[in-house]
């Protein structure tokens, strides 16, 4: 499974089920994402909204605030009033990666928002052009590591952005590994996955709604995903900690998302959001719907598990952020 056993453990932990009453369902909730409509968060925070809608019966809206590498739609919910009518959706990478490359950040991610439950959880998935996999022999991740290790030798990986998961993980799978990769940021996935398919560049580590129906076509190869274990959709595609000879049998980039509040919102509204999307895991559909997106559900826990979560990934993100050189000024 993907998903940690410190996760799983603190997801059996009893969750408070308050009457949904405490905040009048006449009154929509807003969830606020950092990507423009189509971006990941949107697709989660859309397929939540109408879970959310069915199994409870609080209409949400989605709010689109993009820009600042989401900084712009975490300001929105930092300054929101701590009703319980409004939450963000944000990758762990704002709690982690960011603060690492982002030395002077406008705002303080612990002190300017509450982390209020874990959502889903994502990995990245390396591919490879079909074609140049068969001439070079890449059969498998393995391969194609060793190949890059030999003098001569090299890999070109196209980034969907500089300092983004692509970016962070190929860099340490690099250093660790011996191998020359070199890291090529491209402004979006779109046009790095184009190359990709030219041969233009040699692989992309990339999530996966937009590689899995050219691996599909057979026109891409799946080689590994990012995570440490294989994911449960892809059972054939091995996870980093299969490579322990590699030096890179830790790794584990999982990119979660954790639904955040303004700072000072009650224990009891945090409660009641919990429970909210508790239910929405429930709704028939959902699961094969982010599971088509490349997502996993994260059964909600409580906001401490959450916060301490967040604590644990802090030192794992930032050495990638460390070694990849990224900044953000």
């Amino acid at each position: 499974m993907i998903l940690r056993r410190t996760l799983l453990a603190t997801a059996a932990l009893p969750l408070a089920a308050p009457a949904l009453g405490q905040i009048s369902t006449t009154r929509p909730l807003r969830l606020i994402v950092p990507n423009p409509p189509g971006g990941q968060s949107d697709t989660i925070a859309r397929l939540y909204g109408e879970a959310i809608q069915a199994t409870s019966g609080q209409a949400v809206v989605v709010e689109n605030r993009s820009g600042a590498n989401g900084l712009l739609a975490m300001d929105v919910v930092a300054k929101a009033p701590p009703d319980g009518l409004t939450t963000g959706l944000f990758s762990i990478t704002m709690f982690t990666s960011l603060p690492a490359m982002m030395p002077r950040m406008p705002l303080d991610v612990d002190r300017d928002v509450t982390a209020i439950t874990s959502v889903v959880t994502s990995t990245v998935l390396c591919v490879v052009q079909e074609r140049r996999a068969r001439e070079r022999g890449w059969t498998d991740f393995r391969a194609l590591v060793e190949w890059a290790k030999r003098p001569g030798n090299g890999l070109t990986n196209g980034a969907a952005s500089s300092g983004g998961a692509s970016h962070l993980l190929t860099a340490t799978i690099a250093r660790r590994a011996g191998a020359d990769i070199t890291v090529v940021p491209y402004r979006g996935g779109a046009p790095a996955l184009n190359d990709v398919l030219a041969g233009t560049i040699d692989m992309a580590f990339d999530f996966m709604p937009a590689l899995l129906p050219h691996v599909a076509a057979g026109t891409l190869r799946a080689l590994a995903v990012g995570s440490r274990d294989r994911v449960p959709f892809l059972p054939d595609i091995p996870g980093m900690g299969e490579f322990a000879d590699l030096g890179i049998g830790d790794l584990d980039l999982q990119s979660w998302n954790v639904l955040s509040g303004p700072a000072g919102l009650p224990p009891e509204l945090q409660a009641r959001t919990v429970e909210l999307f508790r239910r929405a895991n429930t709704h028939p559909g959902l699961e094969e719907r982010l599971r088509q997106n490349g997502l996993l559900s994260l059964p909600p826990v409580e906001p401490a598990a959450v916060r301490a979560r967040i604590l644990a990934d802090r030192p794992r993100w930032a050495e990638m952020v460390q070694i990849s050189g990224a900044r953000i000024e």
